[in-house]
């Protein structure tokens, strides 16, 4: 079986392509390969694993990945970029406990730049 994915990111304009591209990069999915999930506030701002997740773990995702981003957030409004990051670090730790046979990425978006951090948790 080939291997799966799921993203979970921020809707903001100003990023989510390029942070799909990088995830594709890193973990070598195809677009039609994984799903998505986005609302403003990128993974920090659901509070628990969605409906999205579970269906994509329980279709045998082996790459999910967490993305937030500095630079003003609307899901967030007023957080320095440290304060996101902060969430973003305690988003992933705790989905990575909820699936825990995923690999799991932190991906930070701020000033053009896509940060990844594989999770080893």
């Amino acid at each position: 079986m080939a291997e799966s994915g799921f993203l979970q990111l921020c809707s903001d304009r100003r990023f989510h392509r390029a942070v799909m591209a990088a995830f594709e990069q890193e973990t070598g999915l195809r677009p039609q390969d994984y799903y998505i999930e986005a609302r403003p506030g990128g993974a920090p701002i659901f509070a628990d694993k969605t409906k999205a997740a579970r269906l994509a773990y329980g279709d045998g995702a082996t790459h999910m990945g967490w993305m937030a981003h500095g630079d003003v957030c609307r899901g967030f409004q007023g957080e320095s970029d440290a304060e996101l990051r902060r969430r973003l670090a305690r988003t992933v730790e705790k989905r990575a406990r909820d699936f825990p046979d995923a690999t799991h990425y932190g991906i930070f978006a701020l000033d053009g730049q896509i940060e990844i951090q594989r999770y080893h948790g």
